[in-house]
């Protein structure tokens, strides 16, 4: 049994700080979209002000206002719900790959002992992530093209349900042979072999 609710959004817009500080928030932006200032660093800045600040005041009603406005059309809108569900499982899913790639050879903790070690093994984990997605885009892309070649309705609809993020096809454990430009993978012959059911 459903209720009948009705949403009422208790949040007042303070207009009258905005107004204040209206030259700085400008200028704010402006340099945000330069890339003058990185949004860690005006958040930090900011974040050292006084609670009493008219500037840090006046961005924080503004934050609290696009929260507001966002949280409405989001209890709204179904599809922008779908579509956030969609992208938090997208994170998901890389994360979990993420995992998968570091616990390779039984390791979960940080491989190195400097942050130099930690970073390039953190990038190395991106860059294996990153190629996995980018083979399983270019194999989604080579049967989408041939299956609306064929018009296949079906495969079509079964296909929008495959994740690039997918890993369990991939052998990580075991000997990898990088080929030179001379004998390069055919991904043709690998799409040949593959039919979606």
């Amino acid at each position: 049994m459903y209720i009948l609710l009705i949403i009422i959004n208790g949040y007042k817009f303070q207009q009258k700080y905005l107004s204040d500080v209206r030259n700085h928030i400008d200028r704010i932006v402006a340099t945000l979209g330069l890339k003058e200032i990185s949004q860690s660093t005006l958040v930090r800045k900011l974040c050292t002000l006084s609670g009493h600040h008219r500037t840090r005041k006046a961005i924080f009603e503004f934050d609290k206002l696009i929260r507001s406005i966002y949280t409405l059309r989001y209890l709204r809108d179904p599809q922008l719900q779908r579509n956030v569900h969609r992208s938090q499982n997208r994170i998901e899913e890389y994360h979990q790959l993420r995992s998968v790639i570091a616990q390779v050879s039984g390791r979960k903790e940080l491989i190195g002992h400097t942050d130099l070690d930690i970073e390039i093994s953190n990038q190395c984990g991106r860059l294996v992530a990153n190629i996995v997605i980018a083979y399983n885009s270019i194999l989604i892309s080579g049967l989408l093209n041939r299956y609306l070649a064929e018009n296949n309705q079906k495969a079509l609809d079964r296909l929008k349900r495959i994740s690039p993020v997918a890993w369990q096809h991939i052998h990580f454990l075991g000997h990898y042979a990088f080929r030179d430009k001379q004998n390069p993978i055919d991904l043709d012959v690998i799409l040949a072999s593959f039919v979606l059911l």
